[in-house]
């Protein structure tokens, strides 16, 4: 399909790309930091984590050797859910670009020069709101396939252009037209020249597993420190800068109490496995709940610095008080985090399952990089980001245990 560049007017500005300083390999030394950036290399190994594959379950096993390692006893919590299985193709003019399907959007087998094609942004890239705009047209248009060229907007940043992985609830309806996703960066070659897309996708029937870990000795309540373990992609930043923190976390909260550490798949669909979890219940009343989600130590450049810093997109929360100068508020401070007054993602199921009296803290937010595959250790994260966010996460969990 020969696409006229009027179709891409209304994006023309979007094409503008604010270009990070190349950083340096990080060299993680013996401090603290130094053991949580190798971590999050152990954890990146995998070129994506996503729930079903061989290399998401590969991720578990990996992440189980990890707290075995530590002293823990671990045990398996599985959930039914539908696997989203397909292979998909994108060329212009012939060559052909990375894809990504939008999962779920549809099924079936499909092959065409003429697919609907149009660019979205994703604010802090995950707001849909650009996106779900885009289908809505497609839709109402007679073509069979779309493609979305996608394009993150990070704060006040210009949007740049990337391969954006989507969220999606394999219950939640969808428009039924088979979608696939390919970066921004094609914009200017798809408005000229001739785009061919083919899917093949289906809904399979599967399970999957939480991981669920036990450390420390004594017959009190546990903490819960939870985390989810899967993603689009490397996801360094994303998931593997939580996922160490997490590991050290337990390891050193569990000389003084019991603690379970939680650890979930279907991250990326909506935070599947843990909401079928927390539904079916614990069997357990926790002492408090951590939660330590997305981007926790993930970095940006600030406009005009060539040196990493903790990105401003991550934010904290806890239903204990935030607008005091209190031990917690400080901690969080202390770690570049934004407090904030309401749970979202993973952090809103939990606070729906537990009692109000029950401590609640949690973190996430976004960065630059965040669900793209450029989400490296080296691009994301340094040991120095990774002991500065380590520190206040456990001086925040120690907050609202006192």
């Amino acid at each position: 399909m020969r696409l006229k560049r009027r179709t891409f007017l209304a994006a023309a500005s979007a094409t503008g790309l604010l270009q990070p300083p190349c950083p340096a390999v990080a060299q993680p030394g013996p401090t603290i930091g130094g053991q949580l950036y190798r971590l999050v290399t152990g954890y990146s190994q995998w070129p994506h984590h996503r729930t079903g594959t061989p290399e998401g379950k590969a991720t578990v096993d990996w992440i189980e050797a990890q707290l075995r390692e530590r002293g823990a006893a671990t045990s398996r919590w599985s959930y039914d859910y539908e696997r989203y299985d397909w292979q998909a193709s994108v060329t212009v003019d012939g060559q052909p670009v990375e894809a990504l399907p939008l999962y779920y959007e549809g099924v079936g087998e499909l092959a065409t020069d003429a697919p609907f094609v149009r660019p979205v942004t994703l604010a802090n890239n995950f707001d849909t709101a650009d996106l779900e705009q885009a289908l809505a047209e497609a839709k109402d248009s007679d073509l069979r396939l779309c493609v979305l060229l996608t394009f993150g907007k990070f704060g006040a940043l210009p949007p740049r252009p990337g391969l954006v992985g989507i969220n999606v609830d394999p219950d939640k309806p969808t428009s039924g037209l088979p979608t696939l996703l390919v970066s921004g960066v094609h914009l200017d070659a798809m408005a000229s020249g001739t785009v061919g897309a083919t899917i093949s996708a289906r809904r399979a029937p599967d399970r999957a597993e939480n991981l669920i870990a036990r450390l420390g000795s004594g017959s009190g309540a546990p903490l819960v420190i939870t985390t989810p373990l899967t993603g689009w992609f490397a996801c360094a930043g994303e998931r593997g800068t939580g996922i160490a923190v997490a590991l050290e976390l337990a390891h050193e909260m569990a000389a003084a109490m019991p603690v379970v550490v939680i650890a979930t798949t279907g991250h990326e669909l909506e935070n599947y496995g843990i909401r079928q979890q927390l539904t079916a219940g614990l069997g357990f009343a926790p002492l408090a709940v951590v939660h330590i989600g997305a981007s926790l130590a993930a970095g940006w450049f600030p406009p005009g610095s060539a040196a990493l810093q903790l990105s401003p997109g991550r934010l904290a929360s806890a239903n204990r008080p935030l607008d005091a100068d209190t031990p917690l508020t400080t901690a969080m401070k202390a770690g570049g985090f934004q407090p904030v007054p309401h749970f979202f993602g993973e952090a809103k199921a939990w606070a729906k399952h537990l009692p109000a009296a029950t401590p609640l803290l949690s973190f996430a937010g976004s960065f630059p990089l965040f669900h793209t595959p450029q989400d490296t250790p080296e691009a994301a994260t340094t040991p120095a980001l990774l002991q500065a966010a380590y520190a206040a996460v456990r001086d925040a969990a120690k907050a609202v245990l006192a």
